[in-house]
């Protein structure tokens, strides 16, 4: 979806895009080569999509010292050097995941998360820790990290399905995530005492909200992302210049009574 909304966008403001990444979504190092090559390359912009928040650090100021502006989309750095930010607002998607729960229940809850040094993801998990903490009734027991992929994430979401029976939600913080929380209630048989509650969407954590295993799915925007990138990208490399330094894209909680609305 991030690369329909680049493609649209490099039509309509007539400039030449590459789209790349790692083949592993924790593979930084990989992610730090591209920038540079996209530097010896001769681009004029680069969209990054960060999979670290520090240590992509150098790689970007060795961008931009060679004159190569950096714009950060979903996932930004720690650098003063990137000229714009693009994405959800995480913090408050992580709020928008306790939507869902009503005053009268007792909720248990765990979170699975991955990568730590990942910006959106630790965003997401403060914004849900400071939301959770004024909901009287609701408690975090405990968390656990998992590496970006399915089998990775549904073996973490089991530990802790089974290792902490009082959990009643379950909380996955990306696609990856959201689909491990979704295959161990499926594979436990829990569906109807474990409450799924997860980010991004695809074919199959969307089937998941009709048949049960999920319950909530905070759903982004990612064709806005890839557009508004690129329509900026196409200012910089113009040399305009952007007053704002940071754009945030919307969020949708879906659910099995909205899923089939327009919005």
């Amino acid at each position: 979806s991030v690369k329909n909304g680049v493609n649209s966008a490099a039509i309509e403001y007539n400039v030449s895009v590459s789209f790349e990444g790692p083949e592993n979504e924790e593979d930084y190092k990989a992610q730090n080569d591209m920038i540079k090559k996209a530097v010896s390359d001769g681009a004029d912009v680069i969209l990054l999509s960060a999979i670290d928040y520090v240590k992509s650090n150098d790689a970007v100021e060795y961008a931009v010292k060679n004159g190569v502006k950096v714009i950060t989309i979903d996932s930004s750095i720690a650098s003063e050097n990137v000229s714009l930010f693009i994405g959800t607002d995480n913090v408050g998607a992580g709020k928008a995941a306790v939507s869902g729960f009503s005053s009268d229940e007792k909720i248990y809850i765990g979170l699975v998360n991955y990568n730590a040094d990942t910006d959106n993801g630790r965003q997401r998990e403060t914004g849900f820790r400071e939301y959770i903490k004024n909901v009287e009734n609701a408690q975090i027991i405990t968390m656990v990290t998992a590496d970006s992929n399915a089998e990775s994430a549904t073996a973490a979401a089991a530990s802790l399905i089974k290792g902490y029976p009082e959990i009643n939600v379950l909380v996955g913080f990306n696609e990856w995530m959201t689909l491990g929380v979704g295959n161990a209630i499926k594979q436990l048989g829990v569906k109807d005492t474990v409450r799924g509650i997860g980010f991004d969407s695809n074919v199959i954590s969307v089937g998941m909200i009709e048949t049960g295993e999920m319950d909530t799915l905070i759903v982004q925007n990612p064709f806005a992302i890839g557009y508004l990138g690129v329509k900026n990208a196409a200012v910089l490399a113009s040399g305009g210049s952007i007053s704002e330094k940071t754009i945030y894209t919307a969020v949708t909680p879906v659910n099995k009574e909205n899923l089939r609305s327009e919005e």
